[in-house]
């Protein structure tokens, strides 16, 4: 299956080619990275937005709130709205989006800049303005590097679990909601799609209230951090093995199903396969456990194929001090024009059910 080039690509972003004039919307989220404001700095000092919405998360213990509001107050012409994004009860926020966008098609474009969002906000996110007909903008800021390091990585590598040094640890809840759930196939044997990261806890969680037949692991290859394929192996080693008929490995020991941190065309294209493959007989559950691009993938996926039902394993705590790198490699951007009839020509192209 080979069709990526009909997936709008990933290309690195230019604030001297956004230009005043179009009706925009702007989505951030406010989060507790130095990169929450990255991408908003870029922007000249102009009015570029009609409205903006900031998602503030609750519970937060560290915020970039108070310096991200006036730099996006700065670019637009009404207030930002702040809206909460409760991670435990997820379903308040979706209900206030699909009221607050009722009315999106007064908007040329949206832009949305998922560098700090939660996966699951993406998805949301995503799903609710399936049916607008305008051009959706996507930002991602990649940072330079992540906690933690190789080296530390080496050194936590036989206590694996405590929190010291890693990104996430621990589960809060695994949480749905109505508009990312499916009834399709609950009857049928599931199959549940869950991406590798550092925190092994999400896929044990989501384990211990779904019991599927077929459990498909993604590893995440991150193109400047190559290192990071095998650690989540090896933090992931004893759920593999339990699942290895599901999960063949090559000859180094690492998991054939792969696809880029960045490059969200790659998951795409293995989450349309392995959905063709099995949409008929079993129900298909995703986890969006991976990077940000790959959760842009789930949720494009979802939208082509309304009976994936979405299951979101929260992380119980971040390790906040210096969990991504101030500085940033390149800010990645995804432009898809006509938003509903691309993805609609998507969902054809790979024969998706959507």
């Amino acid at each position: 299956m080979v069709k990526m080039n009909k997936l709008p690509e990933v290309t690195s972003f230019n604030s001297d080619e956004m230009l005043c004039g179009p009706t925009r919307l702007v989505i951030v989220a406010e989060g507790f990275e130095p990169r929450s404001v990255y991408w908003t700095k870029l922007l000249h000092q102009e009015k570029y937005f009609l409205d903006a919405i900031i998602c503030k998360y609750q519970p937060e213990k560290k915020s970039c709130l108070a310096e991200l509001l006036p730099e996006v107050a700065l670019r637009t012409f009404n207030a930002p709205l702040i809206v909460e994004f409760e991670r435990v009860y997820p379903n308040k926020f979706e209900e206030q989006l699909l009221e607050l966008f009722k009315n999106i098609s007064k908007y040329d474009e949206v832009v949305i800049d998922i560098s700090v969002m939660s996966k699951l906000l993406i998805i949301i996110i995503i799903s609710v303005i399936k049916d607008y007909g305008g051009m959706v903008k996507i930002i991602y800021s990649e940072p330079e590097t992540y906690t933690p390091s190789l080296e530390e990585y080496n050194e936590l590598k036989d206590v694996y679990g405590k929190p010291l040094k890693l990104p996430s640890y621990g589960v809060n809840d695994v949480v749905r909601t109505p508009l990312l759930s499916s009834i399709v196939m609950q009857r049928s044997p599931s199959i549940v799609i869950a991406f590798l990261s550092l925190n092994e806890q999400l896929i044990r969680a989501l384990l211990s209230v779904v019991n599927p037949a077929s459990l498909f692991l993604i590893n995440a290859i991150s193109p400047n951090l190559l290192w990071r394929e095998r650690a989540m192996a090896e933090i992931h080693d004893s759920i593999i093995k339990e699942y290895a008929n599901d999960n063949p490995v090559d000859e180094r020991g690492l998991l054939n199903k792969k696809t880029s941190t960045v490059f969200y065309q790659e998951t795409f294209e293995l989450l349309a396969s392995i959905y063709n493959q099995y949409c008929y007989s079993r129900r298909i559950i995703i986890a969006p456990t991976g990077s940000k691009m790959q959760a842009l993938a789930c949720a494009l996926i979802k939208v082509c194929c309304p009976d994936i039902h979405i299951e979101y394993p929260n992380p119980e705590s971040y390790f906040i001090s210096d969990y991504s790198s101030s500085k940033i490699r390149m800010v990645h951007e995804v432009v898809i024009p006509r938003f509903k009839n691309t993805l609609y020509d998507i969902a054809d192209s790979y024969r998706l059910n959507g």
